[in-house]
């Protein structure tokens, strides 16, 4: 072991079992942009899948379980060449469906920026209507504190501090120094030198960026899918676009969250890398004054995003 796993020791190690449950089904979407779309589940690994008459191509999917009847598929279209992805919260309960289209490298100069966009649409049943309504976009977790354990050594507090804002903290009263040497410890302890010396630079990253970096806040954008279901989705563009030679951030997660049960499902992502994560919630309703009225140090940057195009849109009254 000469240096860390660093998928394994951030989200990933504690996910939940792939569903396999969308095997031998077909679904015939129809986007509200006007696109149709055809997906053919041929097991529990493999899809077909087709737009607006195009022939048939075949990808690999993982899926994750929002609620019995709600699925988060993500796939990495082979002739994207790696550089987006789709992943589709199909909710068969209302037949509706948001499709979020991630794509890398989409912005010269910042190569790990990472744009997440969310399409609506509805599931096509011949027989029936298609249906009148829509997930949309929402406001309804602004002002909300959940901690999310991803696994035994590891939580983070979301603070939904506005609809297209979310900040982060540990909520432990630690700098991220101090956070960062509790979750190393035993790396840090490590009798191999390799191994404390990759930990040690990742301490050292985390002292450095405090520099141009002084809270974490970023754009974020929040998805009703249902009463006990939201998507989730923040992209690290504000420290991405603050570090020198914008060599740090760019990543984000997509998360289907139960906010009842307070459990989610979910994709972690950064260029060139993508895992399925899950977590489980504790909600912090005392909130957090020290990060809740810290006055944002971003605004410059708040007017040029864009790894984010839905936080200049209309939010619907719900």
């Amino acid at each position: 072991m000469g240096k860390i796993n660093r998928k394994f020791f951030g989200l990933s190690q504690y996910k939940a079992p792939f569903s396999y449950e969308l095997a031998g089904k077909h679904f015939r979407i129809l986007m509200d942009d006007g696109r149709d779309f055809s997906l053919r589940f041929l097991d529990g690994k493999t899809l077909q899948w087709a737009e607006n008459g195009k022939p048939y191509v075949q990808d690999s999917y993982q899926c994750l379980k929002g609620d019995d009847t709600t699925y988060l598929v993500h796939t990495r279209p082979a002739c994207g060449n790696g550089q987006f992805c789709y992943n589709w919260v199909l909710d068969l309960e209302q037949r509706l469906v948001t499709l979020d289209f991630l794509e890398q490298r989409y912005e010269e100069g910042f190569d790990r920026l990472v744009r997440n966009t969310p399409f609506f649409g509805a599931i096509d049943v011949p027989g029936f209507p298609l249906p009148t309504i829509r997930h949309h976009l929402s406001a309804r977790m602004a002002g909300e504190h959940i901690f999310w354990h991803y696994n035994p050594g590891m939580s983070l507090q979301h603070i939904y501090h506005a609809p297209h804002v979310i900040r982060a903290s540990t909520g432990d009263g630690k700098t991220p120094e101090e956070t960062m040497r509790g979750r190393l410890k035993d790396l840090l302890e490590s009798p191999d030198p390799a191994v404390r010396a990759d930990a040690e630079k990742v301490i050292e990253s985390f002292r450095e960026r405090a520099k141009y970096y002084p809270i974490y806040e970023e754009p974020c954008f929040h998805v009703w899918i249902k009463e006990n279901l939201n998507l989730f989705c923040f992209a690290e563009e504000i420290m991405c676009r603050r570090s020198p030679n914008h060599d740090q951030g760019g990543g984000g997660i997509l998360l289907l969250q139960d906010i009842e049960r307070l459990v989610d499902v979910g994709l972690c992502f950064n260029v060139d890398e993508y895992y399925m994560v899950t977590a489980f919630g504790v909600g912090n309703e005392d909130g957090d004054p020290e990060f809740d009225n810290y006055p944002s140090p971003y605004e410059e940057e708040w007017k040029i995003l864009t790894s984010m195009p839905s936080i200049h849109w209309e939010i619907p009254e719900e």
